[in-house]
């Protein structure tokens, strides 16, 4: 009896290690690929650009608001001298005249003095009405300056707080992002940090073109970081609008607004220097012919030379 209890017990301790260790494969987190975690990054990467549009935003609000507060000041100088004009005006005539100049001409006895100072008096009464129309204009032109004020401050105020959000959102993606690098094999994650930095690579382009190119090739190896405009650190946006100005072409900070200044390309009619992007515009770079693209890719990696993948729409500078 005494056998059959322990190697039912035997059994029991059996069954239920391997029960503990089926539940622990069961619980054991799924293998992830590297893939998944480009992915990851590229969701951290269209969150930056909605940032990097906020901050555009901001700034173009800020200059409106300091554009504001100067209209503001001058206008202020000219409403307060206008209005102690007319105050010193009216002050003059009540004590010159109580009853008016109206009234006293009604007293003259002499035909060609009243004529001649009736037409004085409309003239003046013409003179203080211009005064007033002109008054009322700058009075409501002031109104209507500290309203627009307010309303951009409001804008100010909305954006900067937006902004602060997917700031926050940022660092909650990106942080997650670097989880899923972290659970990749020691060799998966030496071949997903590596950038192909190939800086004899040539290039056929010519004019401004050429000047946007070889700009930005001069800066394969420089790190992405997030924001990044130069001059050693980049964003893909950043990039492309650095490149562009060394061509003396003016572009937006943002891959939307950027895809949106270009002609539209297709893609199997690209140039060097025409600009690549991603279709939900979370990406872009600058193609150098022959099916590669110079760009700036995500944290951890440098400016690259990479191929056509993912880029599935085109524009033209210029």
């Amino acid at each position: 009896m005494r056998h059959k209890r322990a190697g039912f017990a035997v059994i029991l301790a059996t069954a239920l290690s391997c029960g503990m260790l089926t539940f622990s494969t069961a619980q054991a987190e799924p293998k992830i690929t590297p893939k998944e975690v480009e992915l990851s990054f590229h969701k951290v990467e269209a969150v930056v650009e909605s940032v990097n549009l906020l901050k555009t935003e901001i700034k173009s609000t800020q200059s409106e608001i300091d554009d504001l507060n100067v209209d503001i000041g001058r206008e202020e100088k000219t409403y307060n001298a206008q209005k102690e004009t007319l105050s010193a005006a009216i002050v003059s005539q009540q004590m010159d005249a109580p009853l008016g100049p109206t009234v006293n001409l009604l007293g003259s006895k002499n035909p060609t003095a009243f004529l001649d100072g009736l037409g004085a008096v409309q003239a003046l009464n013409s003179s203080r009405a211009d005064a007033l129309e002109k008054f009322g204009a700058v009075a409501k032109e002031l109104k209507n300056r500290r309203a627009q004020l307010k309303d951009r401050n409001n804008d100010l105020m909305a954006a900067q707080k937006q902004a602060k959000a997917k700031q926050a959102e940022v660092r909650k993606n990106y942080n997650a992002a670097k989880a899923q690098l972290a659970r990749l094999t020691a060799p998966q994650q030496t071949a997903f940090n590596t950038s192909n930095v190939d800086e004899n690579v040539k290039v056929d382009a010519s004019g401004r073109a050429k000047a946007a190119v070889d700009f930005a090739l001069a800066q394969l190896g420089d790190p992405y970081v997030y924001g990044g405009t130069g001059p050693s650190s980049w964003d893909c946006s950043g990039l492309v609008m650095k490149a562009w100005a060394a061509a003396g072409v003016s572009i937006p900070r943002v891959v939307g607004p950027q895809y949106a200044a270009s002609q539209p390309v297709a893609m199997g009619s690209l140039q060097p220097g025409d600009l690549v992007f991603y279709g939900d515009m979370s990406h872009d770079g600058m193609y150098l012919g022959n099916g590669r693209v110079v760009h700036a890719p995500r944290p951890g990696k440098s400016v690259e030379i990479t191929g056509l993948s993912g880029f599935s729409k085109a524009g033209r500078i210029g």
